[in-house]
């Protein structure tokens, strides 16, 4: 059995079955991991302006022209789970990328005060897939 060692700042590219177009992976940012889960922030291509969004600058060849990260959804998945999600998705050649190292102080940061503003209270989720 394999085991996985990911990073905060992988880029994994997932069906999971929250998200619209279950058929088609998307992008997810490995954004936390802890002792029972990882957790991940997903990448779109639509630009929203009543949520907090990070502009990626620096990102993959395979990523849109345009890429935002949503600041506003934490996606907890299990350690049990991840692998089980990953091997669902095609082209594990392109997984695991870390392009955002640059990034990442200023995401975590970007994060922490969409959570803590009082404003953004509507639209912040935290989604355990199962």
């Amino acid at each position: 059995m394999t085991i996985l060692r990911l990073e905060v700042g992988q880029v994994f590219w997932l069906i999971v079955p929250l998200f619209k177009k279950l058929s088609q992976p998307r992008p997810f940012l490995v954004y936390e991991i802890n002792n029972t889960e990882y957790v991940l922030l997903k990448i779109t291509t639509q630009e929203k302006d009543y949520i907090p969004q990070f502009l990626l600058v620096n990102k993959p060849n395979n990523f849109h022209k345009t890429s935002y990260i949503d600041l506003n959804i934490l996606v907890h998945i299990s350690h049990d789970l991840f692998p089980y999600i990953l091997n669902r998705t095609l082209g594990l050649e392109k997984q695991g990328k870390l392009p955002f190292q640059e990034d990442l102080n200023k995401i975590m940061k970007d994060i922490n005060s969409c959570f803590n503003n009082k404003s953004f209270r509507g639209n912040r989720y935290e989604v355990r897939v199962k």
